[in-house]
């Protein structure tokens, strides 16, 4: 069942940014092959896309316990910590 789940939120969000780099990248239907502009694009878009998909991922394996268990540490997860930690890039995920 966990697959499952996991395989559909992967291609969701595969799904996801296929779309978008779709729409934003590819203009001329009339070759069967990207053009080299459209390549780039396509590439550079996936590319961004998977840097902020990845420190999404990290923010959020730091914020959930905090929001699960915050109650215990005495310091809850609000709106504006959250904001503050998706704003911040640490050292350690720079790429």
């Amino acid at each position: 069942m966990a697959d499952s789940s996991q395989l559909k939120e992967f291609l969701s969000v595969y799904n996801t940014l296929t779309e978008r780099c779709f729409q934003a990248c590819v203009s001329d239907f009339n070759e069967h092959k990207l053009g080299d502009v459209e390549s780039q694009c396509v590439n550079s878009c996936m590319d961004k896309q998977m840097r902020v998909n990845r420190r999404l991922m990290i923010v959020f394996a730091e914020q959930a316990p905090k929001a699960l268990f915050g109650k215990q540490s005495g310091s809850p997860v609000t709106p504006e910590t959250t904001t503050t930690a998706l704003t911040s890039t640490p050292a350690t995920a720079a790429s």
